[in-house]
């Protein structure tokens, strides 16, 4: 079957950033401010100065032998699951937005707990978006708790796994307990992956690399996004950013397999480029596509599962360049294979989401997947006798050939307008979204599980002094 794909670096040079890698990691080192893994790296007989940890190759070549090419992420029933790694991509929105584009005024604004719950369930209902992610950080509740906020929702809403993330150290095991809830083994059946930050340049924060470290000690699946920012915390050059990036995921993974052998752990990113104009830092530019390929390439070399933000826009409204840059980044990730991309309905610098973009980008997503599927070859799909019985002038159109094989070469979008008529898309947009809310019914939570669920998230708020009695917002849409 002929299937269109992209490639970028060769193998010597894949082979050049790796040893490139190797040896900034073992000359210059990695600053670690977290005393757990300082100890962990001092175990296996690395120099430790000060709290920079210079890695030898050959540790980080055992700990690259131990990382699962490929694991299981289910869903919240665990009676089914997305293989995460070889060549397939699974689409998820982008996460931890700060605001959300207000349709009705045309504005962004800070988003709140209703709009997590509606996000849950709108993701839940789109088919071409995989996987959930907490993709708002609502205002009004304290920030002390936001994480583990953003998880409740798409628990209690949605039956498709997860991507999140901590902002605080005692956000992983409350989420953790949270998980194990509504799925008792997350260590064997995983729901969820984290989200783990190195601080660019060549840096671990005491917060992520416990976020890391307690991830991997529960045995749940952990992705590094290294963010090199192009020009600003990273070499303005390409080459120079690969190498850094790499250099800051091979130090998280290190770490997850010496505290867990085995762990799930994806190669991912979050690339940028600092703007010299603005001062603006850019998701979606030429150049962090580019990093974005080849740094990919870096990490199946590793054979492990990779990551991309990818599928996203810089843009502030859902415009012109929002679609261009949400298909580019979007139809890349599935011509090379990226096993996670993050970012549907994403915009402003990965700031902003939209629930008329996520509606839209879903069908950006099928009409990627069915590029990326390409078209079959053989005897019945050449047609060659149809052809001939048809002959010159005639048509297709009553053969039972068509009437099979239409269903399965093309693609319809949902959104896409490929009508006669005249529509504003945006306000078509609109509308699904509002249908979606209004007649979706997600899968609900066993009875027991959802009163469990209920109790320990109102313990979580009682802790922090949420009156969680008053704000039954946080119990039901």
């Amino acid at each position: 079957m002929p299937k269109p794909k992209v490639s970028l670096l060769s193998h010597d040079d894949i082979e050049k950033v790796h040893e490139a890698s190797l040896r900034l990691l073992e000359e210059v080192g990695v600053y670690i401010d977290n005393e757990e893994a300082l100890k962990l790296l001092k175990e296996e007989g690395v120099n430790i100065e000060g709290k920079v940890a210079k890695i030898p190759r050959d540790l980080v070549n055992k700990c690259l032998k131990s990382t699962p090419s490929t694991f299981k992420l289910y869903y919240r029933d665990s009676k089914d699951y997305l293989i995460i790694g070889n060549k397939g991509t699974i689409f998820n929105p982008g996460s931890a937005a700060i605001k959300i584009l207000d349709y009705n005024k045309g504005e962004p604004r800070e988003p709140f707990f209703k709009d997590l719950v509606d996000f849950s369930i709108l993701v839940d209902a789109l088919e071409y978006i995989n996987a959930q992610s907490t993709a708002l950080v609502p205002a009004d509740v304290p920030v002390e708790i936001r994480d583990r906020v953003r998880l409740y929702p798409i628990l209690k809403f949605s039956n498709k796994p997860i991507i999140t993330g901590a902002f605080t150290i005692e956000g992983v095991h409350d989420m953790k307990a949270m998980l194990e809830i509504v799925n008792r083994d997350i260590a064997k059946k995983p729901i969820a992956i984290f989200d783990v930050c190195p601080s660019p340049p060549l840096q671990w924060s005491n917060l992520t690399m416990q976020n890391l470290i307690d991830c991997a000690r529960y045995g749940i699946p952990v992705e590094i996004i290294p963010m090199p920012q192009l020009g600003a915390t990273a070499p303005v050059t390409l080459a120079g950013a690969l190498i850094q990036h790499n250099v800051e995921a091979l130090t998280g993974i290190v770490i997850a397999q010496l505290v867990r052998r085995g762990t799930p752990v994806i190669y991912g990113g979050s690339p940028c480029l600092f703007d010299m104009r603005w001062g603006t830092s850019c998701i979606s530019t030429p150049e962090t596509l580019l990093l974005t390929l080849a740094y990919t390439e870096i990490g199946k070399y590793y054979n492990i599962p990779t990551h991309a933000y990818v599928g996203l826009s810089d843009a502030k409204i859902i415009d012109y360049q929002a679609g261009v840059e949400t298909l580019v980044g979007a139809l890349l990730a599935v011509l090379k294979g990226i096993n996670i991309a993050s970012g549907p309905g994403m915009l402003e610098f990965e700031s902003l989401q939209s629930m008329e973009k996520i509606v839209l980008d879903n069908d950006i997503c099928g009409i990627v997947f069915r590029i990326a599927k390409g078209f079959e070859i053989h005897e019945e799909t050449l047609a060659i006798d149809l052809i001939r019985s048809v002959g010159p002038g005639g048509h297709f159109l009553s053969k039972k050939h068509t009437l099979k094989w239409f269903r399965i070469e093309e693609f319809f979008p949902k959104i896409f307008d490929r009508s006669t008529k005249r529509e504003n898309i945006l306000r078509k947009a609109h509308e699904r979204v509002n249908e979606i809310l209004e007649r979706h019914k997600p899968e609900s939570l066993p009875p027991d599980i959802e009163r469990e669920l209920d109790k320990f998230f109102n313990n979580i708020c009682k802790r922090y002094g949420v009156k969680t009695r008053r704000q039954k917002s946080y119990y039901s849409p």
